[in-house]
């Protein structure tokens, strides 16, 4: 509409929030007994979950705007809408993972606790990407370097209060969020 491209990696960042929702679809509609492809599609689904409710974290740019092309309307409700895209995708997926994996698989009577730890899992790997900026494909292509940023945030978290107050306060937002979008009865239609 304005002829600038400027938010064109909103169209990737949704691509990779799709990510978690494909491999946990995939899960939920094949019924598999096997081991295998579960374990795999479950390997793909973890570091590709944060990226859903990272768009939310995209909203920052909104302050970044020093051209004047559209409105800052335009521009809020075009992120917001990437944003709640992305959302609903990484919230069902992990509905459906709940409910094939952690309850159906591994028989887990406390699936929303998972689910809780879960989502401050992911508060963690948005911060780890919108500030220190690793990627979900780190974890193949530089696996040694962000274990150790990971691991030193743990080691001395008194040293790193950014990481943890974003970690709570996102994961808090998100735990409180995820209910809303949450459905009783997930039934897809095959």
């Amino acid at each position: 509409m304005t002829g600038y491209t400027l938010y064109t990696f909103m169209i990737w960042n949704l691509f990779l929030a799709f990510v978690p929702w494909f491999a946990a679809s995939i899960i939920y509609i094949k019924d598999t007994k096997r081991t295998i492809p579960l374990l795999l599609l479950t390997l793909v689904w973890l570091p590709f979950f944060p990226n859903a409710p990272y768009i939310l974290t995209d909203l920052l740019h909104l302050g970044n705007r020093n051209w004047r092309s559209a409105p800052t309307w335009f521009d809020l409700i075009m992120l917001l809408s990437y944003a709640l895209a992305g959302l609903t995708y990484g919230f069902v997926s992990l509905q459906m993972m709940e409910e094939k994996i952690i309850r159906a698989k591994l028989k887990c009577k406390f699936a929303p606790v998972v689910s809780i730890v879960l989502i401050y899992i992911s508060a963690f790997g948005v911060y780890i990407g919108r500030f220190l900026r690793w990627n979900s494909w780190d974890i193949v292509g530089n696996p040694s370097s962000l274990a150790q940023d990971i691991l030193g945030r743990f080691t001395a978290p008194s040293q790193h209060p950014r990481t943890w107050a974003f970690t709570l306060l996102f994961g808090t937002l998100l735990n409180i969020t995820y209910p809303i979008f949450k459905q009783d009865d997930l039934k897809l239609t095959t």
